[in-house]
């Protein structure tokens, strides 16, 4: 055999089990987007008025590094024609007056497991919540300081029978960094497909932060001193169901900003890749199937760009792939285009273009997130704080 020859062969085994790998993938995206397809966010409604008897609480948690962002969004919340109670949860180092109800977490506060950065600022508003008094009839949205619920989520949040839930991502400020906004449109494709299965069904294997509605005496009762440097939203959301109680999907969207610069999206899919690695045990402790799906989107989720990558290669090493595999490859590589247009269309018609012609460069931008995070780990006893707007 040839040293052409083998390199084929070597290729030929590396592609064939890539395409396979991300078949599976192919194929669940696209039935869950035409199983959910009937959700439309501007036609959710309720047909009854809101519990009386029921309190629901915004919970905006900061960092202080985006003060004018989380009291914009504060702003936004009190305009709603809902009773709600807005509180933020912040550093005592961060001086800022919030237009909201502050929870100012003392600078010598620890908790029994060490927990860090947000997790223990949750730990410590979720105890000082229940001190107040706040329990089983209050329900709590959690938001980021950049997250906004709209208005129609929260009334949802009045009505809803289960003891936690979680809506839907869409964009806000798309744009301002043209690769991270298109690369984040992944992020409403992954959510409309799968966290509106998993939370439908009552077992959220996707959970993130934004949005995230609990029972106040559930979240007490769980707390967020996990002792891991993050992933508090997955295990949050896993815990809720291990402990017994329901989780359900709220059928309207929350609000993100994506990150406005390279260097923040990096680091941004790094502080979520590595936390997820670093708390396999705690995961699996909980739920194995839900590690073993998140490892298996992570590491092949960005494989469907491969058809374009094997044109490539073909053409230089003149050589083509069986033909039932060639059929999958073009299979993958439609469904690949597809999903990442499904979120464009859910954010804006004007980034169609933009993503018909950087596809391929969003996908080798999104793809590198995870070999600069195995190359690149951020140090455990750091955050990495990233700009919003």
């Amino acid at each position: 055999m040839s040293n052409m020859q083998l390199v084929q062969s070597i290729i030929s085994i590396i592609a064939i089990a890539l395409v396979l790998l991300y078949f599976p993938i192919a194929i669940i995206q696209n039935w869950l987007l035409f199983r959910n397809r009937k959700v439309s966010d501007e036609k959710c409604s309720h047909d009854q008025d809101p519990e009386n008897s029921r309190r629901v609480i915004c919970v905006l948690t900061t960092n202080g590094k985006n003060p004018l962002v989380a009291d914009h969004i504060l702003s936004v919340l009190k305009t709603y024609n809902l009773k709600l109670e807005l509180f933020v949860i912040k550093e005592e180092a961060d001086h800022f007056k919030y237009s909201a109800t502050e929870i100012t977490v003392p600078a010598r506060y620890s908790t029994p497991n060490n927990t860090r950065n947000k997790m223990r600022a949750l730990q410590y508003g979720i105890e000082w919540l229940h001190e107040k008094g706040y329990g089983i009839e209050t329900y709590i949205c959690h938001l980021d300081d950049d997250s906004l619920a709209p208005e129609e989520y929260l009334a949802h949040v009045f009505v809803m029978k289960e003891a936690a839930g979680q809506g839907h991502i869409r964009l806000r400020k798309a744009g301002v960094h043209m690769l991270s906004t298109l690369a984040d449109m992944v992020r409403v494709s992954n959510c409309d497909s799968f966290c509106h299965f998993f939370n439908s069904i009552g077992r959220p294997k996707s959970v993130h932060g934004e949005g995230l509605v609990i029972r106040a005496d559930v979240e007490y009762s769980i707390g967020w001193d996990f002792g891991t440097f993050g992933c508090d939203d997955l295990i949050m959301g896993q815990l809720v169901v291990k402990k017994g109680h329901d989780f359900g999907f709220i059928p309207h969207p929350v609000f993100i900003a994506p990150p406005v610069s390279a260097r923040d999206f990096y680091k941004q899919r790094r502080r979520w890749i590595m936390s997820i690695l670093w708390a396999n045990k705690k995961i699996r402790e909980i739920d194995p199937l839900a590690m073993d799906w998140f490892l298996y989107r992570y590491a092949v989720g960005w494989t469907g760009i491969l058809g374009v990558i094997m044109f490539g290669l073909g053409i230089v090493f003149g050589f083509t792939l069986p033909w039932p595999v060639e059929v999958v490859l073009g299979f993958n590589l439609l469904s690949y285009f597809l999903f990442y247009q499904y979120g464009t269309l859910k954010t804006s018609k004007k980034f169609i273009l933009p993503m018909a012609l950087l596809q391929v460069p969003v996908a080798i931008y999104e793809g590198g997130t995870l070999i600069y995070s195995l190359l690149y780990p951020p140090k455990k006893d750091t955050f990495d704080v990233i700009t919003k707007v």
